[in-house]
């Protein structure tokens, strides 16, 4: 995967206005979690009326983790680190895909904050907050035990991600 997401920040890297960084991936990331809360939200059973955008729907959960993984992979290719050894995932209570959704929040707050520190726009907190390469391991495991209970391929779906990005990449530009 990680060969991949270089792929495609280098790809995309030409279609925004200005480079993206660390903290560029971890705002796209939030973007992505918000798509992918909106996904729950439907089905969860909420009305999403006021939420939903006709000209630009926004359905596929599996394909809005994917998003959310490909940003959480982002941040510490931008970064020039490695992500670290996945964690195990931890066991659940009673309210499974909401505390995994919880999980995915906070470690993904976690990365975007790793990224912000990185970057020099945030500073040092008192305490150990986790590193760019722990926190982006955590965001992944994370995103992949709420694949799991979601009944979601997340490799599956990073794939069909991939092959539809770079489509769009070979579209903007001949010599992708």
């Amino acid at each position: 995967m990680l060969a991949d997401v270089r792929r495609l920040r280098a790809g995309f890297a030409g279609t925004a206005p200005q480079p993206w960084t660390a903290t560029t991936a971890a705002a796209e990331m939030a973007v992505q979690l918000g798509h992918l809360a909106l996904c729950l939200l439907r089905r969860w059973g909420a009305d999403t009326t006021d939420l939903d955008d006709p000209q630009r729907p926004i359905t596929d959960t599996g394909d809005e983790l994917a998003d959310v993984l490909l940003a959480a992979l982002s941040v510490p290719t931008l970064a020039e680190a490695e992500p670290a050894g996945l964690p195990a995932p931890r066991q659940l209570g009673r309210d499974g895909e909401v505390e995994r959704f919880l999980r995915l929040l906070i470690t993904v707050g976690q990365l975007a904050e790793a990224a912000m520190m990185h970057d020099g726009f945030r500073h040092r907190p008192t305490g150990t907050p986790p590193s760019i390469p722990s926190a982006s391991a955590s965001a992944v495991t994370a995103a992949d035990a709420l694949a799991d209970d979601l009944g979601v391929d997340l490799l599956a779906e990073f794939r069909a991600m991939t092959v539809d990005a770079e489509a769009f990449l070979r579209s903007r530009d001949t010599t992708w």
